[in-house]
């Protein structure tokens, strides 16, 4: 079992209350690609600059994390992204969107690499989303992520690539305005009218909202008292979501409720350093103990 996934490697500027993080590992597939490694097999679909820096492509390089997809483009500019946020984490300032490298990238996956069977299409050009996911002949669950830059440019072309997949994640401003509607609820509703099976809409610390056409699920953050940076939360959510569905071999609706939980579980680590520095020291152990703890946050009997 293994899970593809195809994005953005970047390098990021951030800044919180807490600190500024310069010159590090970012981009949309960075976190999701090592959130997945804790569950099952990565391969990593992306490219970079001949800019971008050993020490950073070194951090990638784990056992569960196969590079063979991770392209350098000679005379290119790695992707980079800046940003600032202030005491409310759930919005930010985007001070800068370098595409570089990705906005000529036309990747061709690896030789056996079609055979993948799960595929994350996280946030980038959304008519390469779907190039990419039309090579993986041998997917049977598909989930796709974006960000307000492909929203506002191409917007057409995203909702394209929406109608084609499995799943659909999204934060709760973008899941707004695509939808156009303050419900988070009927946004969920709208987007599924496109044709995925499953919409995630991801609330930041207040956790996570799942829409199927039988269900409906909406579980809490996990409580944390110190939150160092945000960024790639939902990136991490996504992965560790896909990696345990991967594993698991099963997409019935207690596993999705299950995958859930274990990609807010996840997330919860990612948020509490500058950019993967969590994720990268992170075990299963780990995520084992937060998620038995989380249960039990979220149980409660039937009164009677």
């Amino acid at each position: 079992m293994t899970v593809l996934v195809a994005g953005w490697v970047a390098i990021d500027e951030i800044e919180t209350p807490f600190g500024k993080a310069a010159g590090q590992l970012g981009g949309s597939a960075t976190c999701a690609a090592l959130a997945a490694s804790l569950f099952t097999d990565v391969r990593l679909l992306a490219a970079v600059g001949d800019d971008f820096p050993d020490e950073l492509r070194s951090l990638l390089a784990r056992d569960r994390i196969d590079l063979t997809g991770l392209a350098t483009v000679p005379g290119a500019q790695t992707s980079r992204w800046g940003a600032r946020y202030g005491y409310d984490m759930n919005s930010r300032d985007t001070l800068y969107t370098v595409v570089g490298v990705n906005a000529d990238w036309n990747p061709r996956i690896p030789d056996g690499w079609e055979r993948s069977e799960t595929l994350f299409l996280a946030a980038g050009a959304p008519d390469l989303q779907r190039r990419i996911s039309e090579q993986v002949s041998g997917k049977r669950l598909v989930m796709a992520d974006t960000i307000q830059f492909f929203i506002d440019n191409a917007r057409d072309e995203l909702l394209a690539t929406f109608r084609g997949v499995d799943f659909v994640s999204i934060n709760e401003s973008e899941a707004r305005q695509l939808a156009e509607t303050p419900s988070i609820a009927r946004a969920a509703r709208t987007l599924l009218s496109l044709g995925p099976k499953g919409v995630i809409v991801k609330l930041g610390e207040y956790g996570a909202a799942f829409a199927s056409n039988g269900d409906y699920f909406v579980l809490p953050g996990y409580p944390l008292e110190e939150v160092v940076d945000p960024t790639g939360a939902g990136d991490a959510f996504a992965g560790a979501f896909l990696g345990f569905l991967d594993a698991a071999g099963e997409i019935t609706p207690s596993a999705i409720r299950r995958a859930i939980v274990y990609g807010s579980t996840v997330a919860s680590f990612q948020v509490e350093g500058f950019g993967p520095s969590r994720l990268l020291r992170l075990t299963r152990a780990e995520v084992e103990e937060r998620y038995r703890a989380f249960r039990q946050l979220t149980h409660f009997e039937v009164v009677e």
